[in-house]
């Protein structure tokens, strides 16, 4: 290596999906010291098509968003981009709910209150084979 220069260090991309602007921010800047944040879209259907084009590591997804509810987004990457992390991110706690995005593919379930708490590690333990659920859930 020649002095000066640093080797690259791989950042896991990320796309938020997440239709309130302000907790998309807050997310964006939990994850950035981390991971690369390559888009951040407010419905389903153009996060489906963000994820057709970039291709990212992870995508977050909250359960209720205009266009393309989360379970119907999840749905359709999981076919369509098999690679891809989903995590949930979202204020439901409903069991119901959390069974459904597992049967889904999920590879995460995140209370948004849990964020600053527990959002890099369910990210990381996804990007490992595994899977996880937010502690407050039990």
């Amino acid at each position: 290596m020649i002095a000066g220069q640093e080797k690259a260090v791989y950042r896991p991309s990320i796309v938020i999906a997440e239709d309130f602007v302000l907790l998309q921010e807050e997310i964006r800047r939990v994850l950035e010291p981390e991971f690369d944040v390559i888009a951040a879209v407010e419905d389903g259907r153009a996060a489906l098509e963000t994820v057709a084009t970039q291709a990212p590591d992870v995508l977050l997804v909250d359960v209720s968003l205009p266009g393309l509810g989360g379970f119907m987004l999840a749905e359709k990457v999981r076919k369509t981009n098999p690679d891809v992390k989903i995590i949930f991110v979202t204020a439901h706690a409903d069991p119901q709910y959390i069974a459904r995005a597992f049967e889904l593919g999920a590879q995460g379930w995140v209370l948004k209150g849990s964020i600053n708490v527990e959002l890099r590690t369910a990210i990381r333990t996804a990007l490992d084979g595994g899977v996880y659920r937010s502690r407050v859930l039990g």
